[in-house]
């Protein structure tokens, strides 16, 4: 028995022992993997800073080929108006947008030059020598500059200019269409009318988000009415309300 009882003491002072080096063992794998995890992520970390501003550079890149891919289509369908309809339309589809946030304008709009058409993009390629008219090439310039001359005419005069050359623009100037638009002016409420040249149509939407369409064969325009300071649908002279315009579309139609 005295036996026994020392065997089985042998036998727990070994359990013991091979459970002390089991622990250390354990904790010394848990310990070394930690830093591994540790040595994986800071090498991951430089990995990154290192290729970063490398993929930045690949992206824009296909960005740059798109915004290319896109001004070479604008010019595209200016050369087929221009063949069909003789006469420049100047109109940038809403579909053509630079993924790099540029803007797209007209460097050579001048069918009698040799390098008609050429479209240039703020950030990609070329500037515009100069605007498409003396407010600016866009729907956004061209209007604002429109109402800053109306109501600066009205606060001075207390009335609203019989026409376009009270407020120094030249009638001539806004006889053609620009990228697709017309721009007049009514000297009865002092608003700005907007409508589409012949070929295209514009969409934009009512507050209720339901969108308008209007072309050049329908009794329809835009116009900005100072006495609110909002844009309204019209159709045949008739206001419907006042519209969205930030969701603005120039189609080629």
């Amino acid at each position: 028995m005295q036996y026994i009882e020392k065997n089985d003491d042998s036998v727990r002072s070994r359990h013991a022992t091979t459970s002390v080096h089991r622990q250390s063992r354990l904790s010394s794998v848990a310990g070394f993997t930690l830093v591994e995890l540790v040595v994986v992520i800071a090498i991951v970390g430089v990995l990154l800073s290192i290729a970063a501003p490398q993929l930045a550079a690949y992206l824009e890149q296909g960005r740059k080929a798109k915004c290319l891919s896109n001004r070479y289509n604008i010019e595209q369908d200016e050369r087929s108006y221009y063949l069909h309809n003789n006469a420049p339309s100047l109109a940038i589809d809403s579909r053509y947008q630079c993924a790099s946030g540029g803007s797209y304008v007209w460097l050579v709009s001048d069918p009698a030059s040799p390098d008609y058409p050429r479209v240039g993009c703020s950030l990609h390629y070329g500037q515009a020598s100069a605007p498409l008219t003396s407010l600016g090439s866009t729907f956004t310039e061209i209007t604002t500059g429109m109402i800053d001359l109306i109501t600066k005419y009205y606060q001075q005069n207390n009335k609203y200019p019989a026409d376009l050359s009270d407020l120094g623009l030249k009638p001539a100037e806004w006889a053609q269409p620009v990228n697709g638009l017309s721009y007049s002016y009514s000297p009865t409420t002092g608003s700005i009318v907007v409508e589409p040249a012949s070929g295209f149509l514009l969409t934009v939407n009512n507050l209720t988000g339901t969108k308008v369409t209007i072309n050049p064969n329908t009794k329809k325009d835009l116009q900005y009415v100072l006495l609110d300071g909002t844009w309204h649908y019209f159709s045949n002279y008739s206001d419907k309300g006042v519209v969205d315009i930030s969701t603005l579309q120039v189609v080629q139609n």
